[in-house]
């Protein structure tokens, strides 16, 4: 194989390594991700803060249930005092006292049923993000395996076309290959092109004919490879 024919294949080799990187960098499973892992932050948040609802809905409960516990046996206490006395203003104050705990206790129910109904709602709430939390879940899960697959797929083709440009390369002279691995970086990623009608397929710039007949000139001679004088790749002008 010629050093002008490793060349292009060498530069082809990048132009493909380039364009696997693109393809890597815009899988759309990518932006996919972000943005359906940025709604289950979300969800989780709500989460979170309907739980704590919850929790605090509870917590109040058991405070009025402890609360209803402790005036029933404070009733319970007067009622028998009311029953062993017969001293009429200790009656009246005691049934007073009793009038009180009654006003209490059905504030508690109301403010109990009122609380159970909140707790009901907030149940349901809560049944609606585990359901959304898992429906996300499964979505996350297989854009997670398609881009893995399409990644997969891209990196063995990075991999193999790797190997192939360090075989290129090992072809080449040394100094040959430093002169093209410096065009490469100098051009963003690949330092080889050829005469493609009477342009520079690199640049796209046009050669005059004597231009193009002393390219050729130089290849014939062996001796060294051609330099487009406008992008300053590596130039071949036909194989």
């Amino acid at each position: 194989m010629s050093d002008a024919k490793t060349l292009l294949d060498l530069s082809a080799v990048d132009l493909l390594l380039m364009r696997i990187k693109k393809q890597l960098e815009d899988l759309p499973q990518r932006a996919q991700l972000l943005a359906l892992r940025t709604k289950r932050a979300e969800i989780d948040a709500k989460a979170q803060q309907v739980e704590q609802m919850r929790k605090e809905c509870e917590q109040t409960i058991a405070k009025l249930q402890d609360e209803e516990t402790m005036l029933k046996a404070k009733n319970a206490e007067v009622q028998n005092q009311v029953d062993s006395t017969n001293n009429y203003k200790e009656v009246a104050a005691l049934t007073k006292e009793i009038e009180g705990f009654a006003k209490r206790l059905e504030k508690i129910e109301f403010e109990t049923l009122k609380l159970l109904e909140r707790t009901d709602k907030i149940a349901a709430v809560e049944q609606q993000v585990a359901t959304a939390q898992a429906r996300l879940s499964k979505q996350d899960t297989d854009l997670h395996e398609s881009f893995q697959l399409q990644a997969g797929t891209l990196k063995k083709e990075e991999l193999k076309a790797v190997q192939a440009r360090e075989q290129f390369l090992a072809d080449l002279p040394n100094d040959l290959a430093a002169r093209y691995e410096k065009a490469r970086e100098a051009k963003g990623g690949f330092g080889a092109a050829h005469v493609e009608g009477s342009h520079c397929s690199g640049c796209r710039v046009a050669f005059t004919e004597g231009q193009i007949a002393k390219f050729r000139e130089i290849q014939e001679a062996g001796d060294k490879v051609s330099e487009c004088p406008y992008c300053h790749r590596l130039l071949v002008v036909e194989l």
